[in-house]
C-alpha cells in the first residue's frame, strides 16, 4: 500500500516508471545533448513523423553552415538550456538499481549471451557504441557470432555464374552481406551489463533510481497557458509529482496463467505457476526440490513455444528433474531473432515504411503479429533441446494443448489429458510451468485506471493508439515506450532496438515542449540559434571558440 502520509515536495521534470532497458534508453537520451546521427539515419526515414520539421515558425532564425542539410537528418537534444540537465527520477518496483529485473532473469535462467545483435542497445550516442565498448575493453572473446546469417551476399560475377550453372533466372534475396559481419555477433550478458553500467556512469544517472511500486497515477491540467499540468504518482514510498511521465515497463502486468487453461483457479491448490511469477535459480517448488534431493523420479511439464520455455526446460534438466515434457500449442519455430530477419537486416527501412504507411492501427497490429509469428527459439537452444531429447531427459510435443487437469493432494501430482494422442502417455506430473509470456493489455494496467477514466484512449490488440510522439494524447504529456508502443514503433518495439527508437521520439518531443514553454514565458534562455538545423542538440560544441580569451 502507498504511504499516503509521505509526499515528495519536489516536482520532477520527468519521472520514468521502469528501470529496464527502455527506461535506461530514455534517461540516457534525455541526458545527451549531441545524439548521434549514426542512429537517427534509420529512424528518420519515417517520413510522416518528420513532416512536422518542415512546418516551423516563419520567424527569421540564424542558421549554421549546415543549412542545406535535410531537416530529417538533424537531431535535437532535450536537456533544459538553463539548467543543462533535466530533473529526472526513475521508479522501479524490484530494485533501486538499473536493469535489476533484466539481470536477475538472465542469472536465474543461466543465459550466457543475449539474443540481440551488437547494434541493439540503449546507448543514444552511437549505433556502434556496444561494439566500440568491446574493442575498448578488449573483450572480443565474449562475443558469439550469429551463424548462417551473414555471408550470403554474392558478387555480380557470382550471381552470373550461379544463373549460368543452374539455368534458372530467379535470384535469392540476400538480407545481409559480408560488410555487416561485425554487427551480427551476440554479446555476453556480463559484457552487456558492464556496458549499461558504463552508460549510467557516463550520463551521471546511476543514482536516480528508487525502489518504489507505482499504485496509481492522476493528472491535473494547468489553468495557465504558460505552465504545464502536474502528475501525482501514488507509490509504495509516498506521493511524487512530475510534469512529464514515461511508462517504460513492458506489458506492465502481473504474470498470470492464460485465461483458457484448465489450471485457472487451481494455482494455490496445485503445483502450477507462470514462469515469471517466481524468481530463483530453478523456479521449482519446495516439494519437487525435495524429491530431486531424494533421487526420486520426477516429471515437469513446460508449456510454451518461445525462447523462455526452452531455457526453462534446460534449467529444469540441469536442476535434476528426471524428465521434462515440453508442450507447444503450435509448431516449433527456430529463428535467430524474435522478429523475421527482413525486419532486422538491410531492408528494414522498407518494411518499416510499409508499416508506417498502413491505413489504420488494425492493419499495423496484424503486421506485428505476422512479423513476430508467435514464440520462437534460437538455433543455439534448439541444439540444446535436441541434446536433452536424445538423452531421454526431455520430450517435445508440438500442436498440443492440455484439455483437462486433476490435482491429487495426497501424491502432490497432476493427472493431465491432452488434445492429441501421445506416443507415450503422460505420467503423473509433479509441476507445471507456463512460459507463455504476457499478453499486452494497456487498459488492464491498474495504476492507469484513473487516467483511463478521465482521458479515454483507444486500444487495438491490447496496444494503445498513441500519438506519433508516443504520447497518450496531445494535451497530456504521458509517454509510453517499449512493447506497449508497438503500433507506432513496429514489431521490434519490445526489444533493445525498440527501446532506443522509442527514446529518440520521446526526447525529441520533450525538447520541443521545453522550448515552447520557455517561449510562452518570454524566457531569455530561448535560443537565438535554430538548434534543429545545427544538428548538434541544444548546445553548440564549438561555442567555446567564441568566448573571450582569459588575460
Amino acid at each position: 500500500m502507498a504511504n499516503l502520509g509521505s509526499e515528495d515536495s519536489e516536482i520532477y521534470d520527468v519521472l520514468i516508471v521502469g528501470a529496464g532497458p527502455c527506461g535506461l534508453a530514455v534517461a540516457a537520451r534525455l541526458s545527451e545533448d549531441t545524439p548521434s546521427a549514426l542512429f537517427t539515419d534509420s529512424e528518420h526515414q519515417r517520413y510522416h513523423w518528420m513532416k512536422k520539421a518542415a512546418s516551423q515558425s516563419s520567424k527569421a532564425q540564424k542558421v549554421s553552415r549546415r543549412s542545406k542539410t535535410a531537416s530529417d537528418r538533424l537531431v535535437t537534444g532535450a536537456t533544459n538550456p538553463q539548467t543543462k540537465r533535466l530533473n529526472m527520477k526513475v521508479l522501479d518496483a524490484s530494485s533501486d538499481t538499473w536493469m535489476h529485473s533484466w539481470d536477475t532473469k538472465f542469472k536465474d535462467l543461466g543465459i550466457s549471451h543475449l539474443r540481440s545483435p551488437m547494434f541493439f542497445h540503449p546507448d543514444p550516442r552511437d549505433r556502434d557504441g556496444l561494439l566500440g565498448f568491446v574493442y575498448k575493453e578488449g573483450r572480443e572473446k565474449e562475443l558469439v557470432e550469429i551463424g548462417n546469417v551473414v555471408g550470403k551476399g554474392l558478387s555480380k560475377y557470382q550471381r552470373k555464374m550461379k544463373v549460368k550453372n543452374s539455368g534458372r533466372r530467379k535470384q535469392e534475396i540476400n538480407y545481409l552481406d559480408e560488410r555487416d559481419r561485425n554487427d551480427y555477433f551476440r554479446p555476453s550478458q556480463a559484457l552487456f551489463k558492464n556496458f549499461c553500467q558504463d552508460i549510467t556512469t557516463r550520463y551521471g544517472i546511476e543514482d536516480i533510481v528508487e525502489k518504489s511500486e507505482v499504485n496509481h497515477i492522476s493528472y491535473e491540467k494547468s489553468v495557465s497557458a504558460t505552465s504545464a499540468g502536474i502528475f501525482s504518482i501514488h507509490t509504495s514510498t509516498g506521493v511524487k509529482r512530475a510534469r512529464i511521465i514515461v511508462l517504460a515497463t513492458g506489458a506492465a502486468l502481473k504474470p498470470s496463467l492464460p485465461s483458457d487453461c484448465p489450471f485457472c483457479g487451481l494455482e494455490k491448490e496445485g503445483s502450477v505457476t507462470h514462469a515469471f511469477a517466481k524468481s530463483g535459480k530453478h523456479r521449482l517448488p519446495e516439494h519437487l526440490l525435495n524429491r530431486i534431493k531424494k533421487r526420486q523420479i520426477t516429471n515437469v511439464v513446460v508449456i510454451g513455444g518461445g525462447l523462455t520455455s526452452a531455457q526453462i526446460v534446460d534449467t529444469a534438466v540441469k536442476a535434476g528433474v528426471t524428465k521434462v515434457w515440453h508442450l507447444m500449442r503450435g509448431p516449433l519455430k527456430v529463428k535467430h531473432f524474435d522478429v523475421d530477419l527482413p525486419w532486422v537486416g538491410k531492408y528494414k527501412n522498407y518494411h518499416l515504411a510499409t508499416f508506417w504507411s498502413a491505413d489504420d492501427d488494425e492493419e499495423r497490429a496484424e503486421m506485428i503479429r505476422t512479423a513476430r509469428n508467435g514464440g520462437s527459439i534460437t538455433p543455439e537452444y534448439h541444439k540444446i533441446l535436441t541434446s536433452h531429447i536424445s538423452s531421454g531427459r526431455a520430450a517435445l510435443y508440438t500442436n498440443t494443448t492440455i484439455t483437462k487437469a486433476c490435482w491429487s493432494p495426497e501424491s502432490q501430482t497432476w493427472t493431465l489429458e491432452t488434445s492429441r494422442e501421445m506416443e507415450i502417455e503422460l505420467p503423473h506430473i509433479d509441476h507445471v510451468i507456463y512460459a507463455t509470456g504476457l499478453s499486452p493489455d494497456f487498459k488492464m494496467n491498474p495504476c492507469l485506471k484513473e487516467l483511463h477514466e478521465k482521458e479515454q484512449i483507444e486500444c487495438v490488440g491490447g496496444l494503445p493508439c498513441l500519438t506519433d510522439d508516443l504520447m497518450w494524447n496531445d494535451d497530456m504529456p504521458f509517454f509510453v515506450t517499449g512493447r506497449m508502443a508497438g503500433l507506432r514503433l513496429g514489431p521490434g518495439s519490445g526489444n533493445l532496438e525498440g527501446a532506443r527508437a522509442g527514446a529518440e521520439r520521446i526526447a525529441w518531443k520533450i525538447g520541443d515542449m521545453l522550448r515552447e514553454e520557455q517561449a510562452e514565458r518570454g524566457d531569455d534562455a530561448v535560443e537565438s540559434v535554430d538548434s534543429r538545423r545545427l544538428g548538434l542538440g541544444i548546445n553548440n560544441q564549438f561555442s567555446i571558440f567564441a568566448e573571450p580569451e582569459l588575460e
